[in-house]
């Protein structure tokens, strides 16, 4: 409200998506308004209005029997203003009429510039700038996205959103624990996946913060592996990346471990590195820490590990400063952790990374992905700058950009380097969710093991979860 000013802000609900026919989606409200209402229904408005004598006002499905014998319980009108503490009330159906009258003497409208302006709003403002040109009565002549001023509110964590992402990350290191019990070859990815999410809801969870990632073999190299459909096989590692939703508050939790309970010699090189760069991240997460300096960190103890091995040539000062390292480890250290698994929040203060403050949750997840296919790598010595990239990307296009650094690299020397072959096809993640306290971070997630030596101890014991089919998905 104080940000509004004279202004107002109007927030819409998420809108149900139909899935085919008369079924939707499993509907899901969006964090936005959620956060700033509590209200789970579609199809809703949420007024801001500061200077109004209703300053806060829903606009809701009314009640109607007849479709709730079908499709649940509404809150209605007079609900929302009891139950979620509206100063006032109206059916959806008469947002414009009311918007009529509040645009008037309102010099600003907040509303999310990223989506289709709902009709209904934009017929309201066509119809009060129609009347600022007749009768010069003030209404709003510019609009400004609210998601600034919203995604600060929601970075620092209320005590009540962190008691339910608390929660949330107890119920998914369950469920993790589970899947390292569970896995074994033969098994399949969907088995493990079914008995990780079972834990999940069976402990509180109403849905998961994203879908799964399990991901076996070589499809651990893959990101965002989702069809978690293959068969587990012996000798290989299993990455997942998946966390329980509660509250409206997600977790997001990677583990990787051997499929046959015993890390091999060049499984568990790789793993040490991995696990060395997290725990050096960890170490350092205090209040006043630039969140940047995490990546910077993770990349140092990273490449220092893959020059050991073998994985890229050095010295290690020309590996980060030319980019090498990003062969096998291209994606940042860690986000924002809230409602939205990469929740809202700025990661840099005008151009410099944003000091960590209590209240602030994050993920901290080093990687190393080996792609089967890279046995030899032809490493450029053009320096590498993440950030000139991005602006190039965002001045020219991505495949502009990708087009013209393939042209600069060209111009300059390559390095050739083979990759041992022991180490082709094995990916590694290791992440944990981590608090800001006022003295320090409090990690979240450490309910599942990630010392090699406890994970083997873990899978030796034996699961809860017995009763799952060894189909594959489909068959």
């Amino acid at each position: 409200m104080e940000t509004i000013g004279s202004g107002l802000a109007i927030v819409p609900a998420a809108v149900e998506t139909a899935r085919n026919d008369d079924v939707h989606h499993v509907f899901r409200q969006s964090s936005g308004f959620f956060f700033l209402t509590g209200f789970e229904e579609p199809e809703a408005v949420a007024l801001f209005d500061p200077t109004h004598k209703h300053p806060y006002t829903l606009f809701v499905r009314p009640r109607d029997p007849e479709l709730e014998a079908w499709n649940g319980k509404r809150a209605g009108v007079d609900g929302a203003k009891d139950r979620f503490g509206a100063d006032a009330a109206f059916p959806i159906s008469d947002l414009e009429k009311v918007l009529r009258d509040r645009f008037r003497g309102r010099d600003r409208l907040w509303y999310a510039t990223g989506s289709s302006i709902d009709p209904r709003v934009l017929g309201a403002l066509s119809q009060a700038r129609g009347l600022r040109i007749r009768t010069g009565v003030t209404v709003p002549v510019s609009i400004i996205d609210p998601s600034t001023t919203l995604d600060e509110m929601r970075l620092v964590k209320s005590p009540e959103e962190i008691e339910a992402l608390r929660e949330a990350c107890r119920i998914s290191s369950e469920g993790h624990a589970e899947a390292i019990r569970f896995a074994s070859a033969g098994r399949s990815e969907h088995d493990v996946q079914s008995a990780m999410e079972y834990v999940f809801r069976a402990s509180g969870a109403v849905r998961e913060g994203y879908p799964s990632i399990v991901a076996s073999g070589d499809n651990a190299c893959i990101l965002h592996y989702v069809e978690n459909d293959q068969p587990l096989q012996d000798g290989d590692l299993l990455l997942i990346d998946a966390a329980a939703e509660v509250g409206y508050m997600s977790s997001d939790i990677s583990r990787t471990f051997p499929v046959n309970g015993r890390f091999s010699d060049a499984q568990r090189a790789v793993y040490d590195v991995v696990l060395s760069a997290q725990e050096a991240v960890i170490e350092a997460c205090t209040p006043g820490l630039p969140f940047t300096d995490m990546h910077d960190i993770a990349v140092q103890t990273l490449t220092e590990g893959m020059v050991v091995l073998g994985l890229l040539p050095g010295p290690v000062e020309d590996a980060i400063a030319y980019g090498w390292y990003r062969e096998f480890y291209f994606h940042g250290t860690g986000h924002w952790l809230g409602m939205d698994v990469h929740d809202a929040g700025a990661y840099r203060i005008e151009g410099a990374g944003r000091p960590l403050q209590p209240g602030m949750a994050f993920t901290v997840e080093p990687g190393i992905y080996i792609a089967r296919e890279k046995t030899v790598l032809n490493l450029s010595r053009m320096p590498f700058d993440i950030d000139a990239e991005r602006d190039l990307a965002y001045l020219e296009g991505a495949s502009e950009a990708k087009r013209i650094l393939e042209e600069r690299r060209s111009e300059v020397d390559v390095v050739s380097h083979e990759v041992p072959e022991r180490f082709l096809g094995i990916g590694v993640r290791i992440e944990d969710d981590l608090l800001v306290t006022s003295s320090g971070c409090e990690n979240l997630t450490r309910g599942v093991p990630v010392d090699p030596d406890e994970i083997e101890t873990l899978w030796r014991e034996t699961p809860t979860v017995s009763a799952i089919s060894h189909a594959a998905p489909g068959s």
